[in-house]
């Protein structure tokens, strides 16, 4: 699985949950506690799917820590 870069917004690392494959991001929003998303304004446009960079990585570290796959492991 290919890790995303974040963007940078405001002095903080942000992902966009949009920016992953339908199958991360499913698993991914299943690991997250609910309100985890913000909405930010970027270069005049909103963007309703963010999500820290930093809780991203924590994610994809322990993904691969555990030796799962997030994407296919159901």
């Amino acid at each position: 699985m290919n890790k995303l870069i974040p963007i940078f917004i405001e002095g903080e690392k942000w992902i966009q949950i949009s920016q992953l494959s339908s199958d991360q991001a499913i698993k991914l929003k299943s690991w997250l506690p609910v309100n985890s998303f913000k909405k930010i304004m970027f270069q005049g446009m909103v963007l309703s799917d963010c999500l820290k960079f930093e809780t991203y990585e924590n994610w994809f570290r322990s993904s691969e820590v555990n030796g799962r796959n997030p994407v296919f492991d159901f």
